[in-house]
């Protein structure tokens, strides 16, 4: 398997990245309409959203089913079809409050992948941020609130039947901003009020700057753009269907 479709593996499973906290809306004195803050509430179990990511390197549409998204962990499960293959994954993210923020502290995934005459290829990584990977606030999103986004070393063991691998990386520093709380947006799975913020996508020292749009009903990605260094959108994912 290809270090490229492991780092897509990665990108899916932070879609799922859990909010830590209870919902809860505050809004603008005189303003009834669009709130200030937003606490996100656990995706509920048994939530399945499938997206299609439109990419350089063709299309890929996948579909992510939560088993469990508690306080300090989410357990999902993924269906991955690119060009070069489709794989099932399941997927532990391990977090934790790391003062008022929220942070990413362990990844698990596991990638099964059908392969012709031999049957299926296993492929494990687990990866470890030292310090946790702030991923943003642990409390209330808060229209134009920034973060900081220290440095982490990031270790990524990955097991197959080839052996075991270890790599270790510096995460860039990075930072992050809500741009928007109770943003309309329409995707092909319908029109969603969202918590809209810039932060970044991770592939070991390479940072990416995206713009995420989460539905404050359900938890969960509607949108992401990731931009280039000139701010040109490179790839965009969309949700296409949730139940």
């Amino acid at each position: 398997m290809s270090k490229r479709f492991l780092a897509l593996v990665v990108a899916v499973s932070l879609l799922a990245v859990p909010a830590f906290a209870k919902r809860r809306a505050v809004r603008a004195p005189g303003r009834a309409a669009t709130p200030q803050c937003f606490t996100f509430d656990f995706v509920t179990a048994g939530t399945t959203a499938s997206y299609l990511s439109t990419t350089p390197g063709g299309n890929v549409t996948f579909t992510i089913h939560w088993l469990s998204d508690t306080a300090t962990e989410t357990h999902t499960t993924q269906s991955v079809t690119t060009p070069q293959a489709t794989a099932q994954v399941e997927t532990i993210l391990t977090g934790e409050a790391v003062g008022t923020l929220r942070g990413l502290r362990h990844i698990y995934t596991k990638t099964t992948t059908p392969v012709p005459v031999i049957g299926s290829t296993v492929v494990e990584v687990d990866i470890d941020f030292v310090p946790s990977l702030v991923a943003g606030p642990a409390g209330g999103w808060c229209t134009n609130a920034t973060w900081t986004v220290p440095a982490s070393t990031e270790t990524i063991v990955t097991k197959s039947a080839f052996g075991q691998q270890q790599q270790i990386v510096t995460t860039a520093a990075s930072e992050g901003q809500v741009l928007a709380v109770g943003e309309s947006i329409t995707v092909p799975a319908g029109t969603f009020d969202t918590v809209k913020y810039r932060g970044a996508l991770v592939n070991g020292s390479n940072v990416q700057t995206s713009i995420t749009w989460v539905s404050m009903e359900r938890n969960i990605v509607v949108r992401q753009d990731t931009l280039d260094g000139d701010g040109n959108v490179t790839t965009t994912t969309v949700l296409t269907s949730v139940q």
